[in-house]
């Protein structure tokens, strides 16, 4: 089994031979170090008699407020490139695997920079402008000039160079919907192009009005991708309409439990608080994974119920697939990526697994695992360009 990078929550971790070796990001330590420091000076405000009559309740911790946004590998095995996304900040540091030593490649106080791919001195990266869209931008390491190569009313991600042209980017992209009135609704389905930066030309490989494609990847002449419905189950108007009552009884329960913790400091039923604020008690969340707003909790016991021992909180609708023949590699995936004998490696939010010649092996456990990158090593010939629509 050869390395491959992985994200786990905080720590960039490289997987090799069975063994996990963690290293967590400096800038993070240091900026959760100081947004603590900044909210310490400031808790008389919130704590005590006063703060609770005046009802000047605590707001979350900045330090919960940053996050890592992708990882990749460098100018070698021993490099990790990892953007972040803080809430006044966002960018790119590159880490020395060995001895954790962090070089700054790019920050910014107006942009962020989402996930990436390097290759040949190059790195390939999303960056959000606004509100709603983003472009691929591309960075050379050596000198840190960034170069953006794509534009438009839309969200452009997951960028991938191609592994035999370094002038050859695929990448998913969605069209921003607007109303009359030029305000942003929703997205389309993501389809995967074809950037060639030579020629400045753009080619579609495959969209569809069902199914987005996000994170391709080339290899061998296949291209990989994954496979997201563009709409889950809609919402069935007569069960809402039973909830209804159910959802008012809960809201007042939840108004009188508030008001009596805010007069006595106590719950208004004993037995202790809200098992769902308890930090990293995850299957109580939603997450936002690859701009889709996924109910952890619902979808862990959904797939518990057909795999009792290494289910994660990914739907089950998530699919990697080889857009040439259509097949499905492996269900319930956040993020995947191919290492240079073919092996597919994919996460499901908390395990890792390996897929080849249709065989699953789990390699590792994660507590919030949403990214993955391996080396691409490999050298084949110029991957095909498939004009499929699903």
């Amino acid at each position: 089994m050869e390395k491959f990078l992985f994200l786990d929550g905080a720590d960039v971790c490289l997987y090799s031979d069975g063994n996990v070796a963690r290293r967590q990001s400096k800038f993070v330590e240091k900026y959760k170090a100081a947004a603590f420091s900044s909210e310490r000076a400031s808790s008389w405000k919130y704590d005590g008699d006063g703060a609770m009559f005046r009802g000047d309740f605590r707001k979350r911790s900045t330090s919960d407020g940053i996050k890592l946004s992708g990882v990749s590998f460098g100018a070698s095995e021993n490099e990790a490139i990892y953007s972040y996304i803080a809430e006044a900040t966002s960018g790119v540091y590159s880490l020395d695997l060995n001895d954790g030593v962090e070089s700054h490649v790019v920050n910014s106080m107006d942009r962020r920079y989402v996930g990436g791919c390097s290759r040949g001195g190059r790195f390939a990266t999303a960056v959000e402008v606004g509100g709603f869209c983003s472009d691929i931008a591309v960075f050379d390491l050596a000198t840190g000039d960034c170069r953006v190569v794509t534009e438009g009313d839309t969200y452009d991600c997951d960028p991938f160079i191609s592994e035999d042209n370094e002038n050859v980017i695929y990448y998913s992209s969605r069209g921003a919907g607007r109303n009359s009135r030029g305000e942003f609704v929703t997205f389309g389905a993501a389809s995967v192009l074809k950037l060639n930066l030579n020629e400045m030309t753009v080619e579609e490989v495959v969209s569809s009005k069902k199914y987005g494609y996000f994170k391709p990847v080339s290899y061998c002449g296949n291209l990989y991708a994954l496979k997201v419905p563009a709409e889950e189950k809609g919402i069935n108007p007569v069960v809402e309409i039973l909830l209804m009552p159910l959802r008012i009884l809960q809201a007042i329960a939840g108004f009188l439990n508030l008001f009596v913790k805010l007069f006595s400091g106590k719950n208004l039923v004993s037995g202790g608080g809200n098992g769902s604020t308890r930090t990293g008690d995850r299957d109580n969340r939603l997450d936002v994974v690859r701009g889709n707003l996924v109910n952890a909790e619902k979808e862990s016991k959904k797939n518990a119920r057909s795999d009792k021992h290494d289910y994660g909180f990914i739907p089950r609708s998530w699919q990697v697939v080889d857009l040439k023949s259509g097949k499905a590699i492996i269900s319930g995936v956040a993020d995947y990526d191919v290492l240079s004998d073919g092996t597919v490696i994919a996460t499901n939010g908390r395990r890792i697994f390996a897929v080849k010649d249709g065989k699953i092996k789990k390699l590792c456990d994660a507590q919030s695992c949403l990214f993955v990158a391996a080396e691409h090593s490999v050298q084949c010939g110029e991957a095909e360009v498939f004009d499929v629509k699903f």
